[in-house]
């Protein structure tokens, strides 16, 4: 018996991983590009880590990323054909950004993405971004001075302008995908482009330079149909969307002074919600705002030292937000003609019976939809000085 205890023990020392992969064997995929294929349906571009350029005594000054492309009917045969030109074992599990072809796009997206949803190998955590205007290679393609891992800088660059402005849709896999089969909602995607000579961006060249030939730009809000982009929303209208999400964590916003002069207020605390109804046989959208933000910069030589002048402001930012907001959500209404905004996700939760009888035909709803923005504003402070330099120079 002891014998027995003693081999069993021995044979699980012995035991190693049936499936193991030794790190110099693999490739990590930080980016992927999907295109329409010349010959076939799909042409793929991944983007892979050249790991001896971030090894210290490797290094030799060559491109942080080795990009690579090849065509197929299905992207599951195509990502496992990439060996026909590369020399590792691709992993897709550090994937940060997944950039789709805007021709590709408008033709629908769901056939390819449930290739995604199903394997594996990818996490929910990447970037699902439309490219507008330029190839979706030449996004993953354009590099960068402090980022020499192009998915990687664009990561930080989201990352950055959703916790600074607000223009960028914080938007998951799971989450697109369950907005496709939505009854009271339908899906966007943030819209990038190459600003500059998309031919120049790939060179290592283009990180030695202070103004670059080519930098990757974020453009806006891409608008989908199901699976399938209708149109585009600009960057301004994109923070918009953001309020009307409850997504705005900072931003900084100009209005106009009763005497024209321009200020600028930035904000640190916003918080929005939504009250729905079904009345006169259309509905009724109300979006309440409350938010809390400083008065950054005046253009104008009034001082601001006295609580009415306070109270002016914050009626004028008041005023500019409502405006923008209900400007972005009527040209939605009426260019596009369908619910990104989630208003008949928030009718079905809070009268479900009234969604009921039309959710088979929201979006017509969506457009009929009578629409209230209703902001409340507060300024606490208005930085260092009441009394600007430019009081004196009049």
């Amino acid at each position: 018996m002891v014998r027995l205890l003693l081999l069993i023990v021995i044979l699980f020392g012995l035991c190693g991983c049936w499936d193991r992969t030794e790190l110099n064997e693999v490739s990590f995929v930080s980016g992927m590009a999907i295109e329409k294929g010349d010959k076939y349906q799909y042409l793929l571009t991944v983007e892979a880590i050249n790991a001896e350029e971030f090894g210290g005594e490797t290094t030799q000054g060559n491109t942080g990323t080795i990009t690579f492309s090849a065509e197929g009917n299905l992207i599951a045969e195509i990502s496992d054909k990439m060996n026909v030109g590369l020399t590792r074992v691709l992993n897709f599990s550090h994937t940060r950004v997944v950039v789709i072809d805007e021709e590709l796009a408008r033709e629908g997206i769901a056939p390819f993405l449930q290739y995604i949803e199903r394997s594996a190998e990818f996490r929910n955590d990447f970037h699902l971004v439309i490219a507008r205007g330029v190839k979706a290679s030449d996004i993953i393609g354009t590099t960068y001075p402090l980022y020499r891992i192009p998915s990687m800088k664009m990561d930080a660059q989201f990352r950055s302008m959703e916790e600074e402005w607000g223009g960028y849709p914080e938007l998951r896999l799971t989450d697109f995908t369950h907005n496709i089969i939505s009854e009271g909602r339908h899906s966007v995607a943030a819209a990038v482009t190459v600003q500059g000579d998309p031919k120049k961006g790939d060179s290592v060249e283009n990180n030695r330079k202070s103004d670059l030939d080519a930098i990757v730009v974020l453009n806006g809000l891409s608008l989908f149909n199901k699976d399938k982009l209708v149109g585009y929303l600009n960057v301004d209208q994109t923070r918009d969307y953001m309020w009307t999400r409850n997504n705005i964590k900072k931003t900084t916003l100009t209005a106009t002074t009763p005497e024209g002069n321009f200020f600028a207020v930035q904000i640190f605390n916003s918080h929005t919600s939504l009250k729905t109804d079904y009345k006169n046989n259309r509905p009724e959208i109300t979006i309440d705002l409350m938010i809390e933000g400083d008065l950054l910069s005046d253009e104008s030589v009034v001082p601001v030292d006295n609580l009415t002048r306070f109270d002016l402001m914050e009626e004028e930012t008041k005023k500019e937000i409502e405006k923008t907001i209900k400007d972005t959500i009527t040209h939605v209404q009426e260019e596009f003609g369908i619910d990104i905004f989630g208003f008949g996700d928030a009718l079905r939760r809070q009268h479900y019976q009234k969604f009921k009888k039309v959710k088979e035909n929201w979006d017509e709803e969506f457009k009929k939809a009578e629409i209230t923005v209703q902001a409340k504003v507060f300024l606490r402070r208005d930085g260092t000085r009441t009394r600007s330099f430019l009081d004196e120079m009049e």
